[in-house]
């Protein structure tokens, strides 16, 4: 587990009079949090905020925690550089799985935090709730043993709605809620295959998913649905929008090559 340091902790320093009247932060589970040694922390993923507030939740508890990011976005003239100094791992979508995965494998045998949102994208769930989870974080899990906290959160998507472009409310006092869950119990699924075990990897995929829905049902106050949305077999509440868009664009095209 590494402290703030460095350009982290330079970032604190720019970060700290912007986050403090901006975000306030109400926690439970924090117990659950290991106080050394690196480990991997899930979350669902609510909006392009999530990892700002995160970080911020973490630098004042004088922790760094690592996420992943396209690799594209590393060659972005200043905002490259700053991402690099706070220690993010670059992830090439192109490359295999296993070659994808390696940075952030190495980051967590070397003691690191590794923040990690398996939905991939902001969930397309109509109400809010988790979508499916991809495999990468029960993966991770697997090949290296390293503890897995589920993150359960709510609140980021009213500073900054998904798939909305008009901004962030920067309004002082904006709410999140946290729950850090205990560390999901994948002791029985690892062995000598480690993520080359297709069903064990299923299992602590459906393990994680269910710990952060559990978490997320308790800040809200609500049952957790049945069912899971599967954004492969079904479209969120932008999705009539945007083909709506696709429509117009392809009709206009075909207007004028006509």
């Amino acid at each position: 587990m590494s402290a703030v340091s460095g350009f982290y902790a330079f970032a604190k320093g720019v970060l700290t009079p912007i986050m403090t009247p901006w975000v306030k932060f109400t926690v439970t589970g924090e117990e659950n949090l290991p106080t050394e040694g690196g480990f991997l922390l899930v979350s669902n993923h609510l909006s392009n905020v999530d990892p700002l507030c995160l970080c911020w939740y973490f630098m004042k508890r004088n922790t760094a925690v690592r996420f992943l990011a396209k690799k594209s976005m590393f060659s972005v003239p200043v905002f490259g550089w700053i991402i690099k100094g706070m220690g993010l791992i670059p992830v090439n979508r192109d490359s295999n799985p296993s070659a994808v995965l390696a940075p952030t494998r190495e980051a967590l045998e070397a003691g690191e935090v590794v923040g990690i949102y398996p939905e991939g994208t902001l969930t397309r769930d109509p109400d809010q709730w988790p979508m499916e989870f991809k495999s990468g974080a029960a993966r991770l899990a697997l090949d290296t043993g390293v503890t897995v906290i589920p993150l359960s959160q709510w609140g980021p998507q009213d500073i900054m709605a998904p798939y909305n472009a008009k901004g962030m409310d920067m309004r002082p006092g904006r709410r999140i809620s946290y729950h850090f869950g205990a560390p999901v119990d994948l002791s029985d699924l690892i062995g000598p295959a480690g993520s080359e075990d297709h069903d064990a990897v299923n299992a602590a995929t459906e393990r994680i998913l269910q710990a952060v829905r559990e978490g997320v049902g308790q800040l809200r106050g609500l049952p957790v649905p049945d069912t899971v949305w599967d954004p492969a077999t079904q479209a969120g509440p932008w999705w009539e929008e945007e083909q709506a868009k696709a429509a117009k664009k392809a009709a206009k095209a075909a207007k004028k090559k006509g």
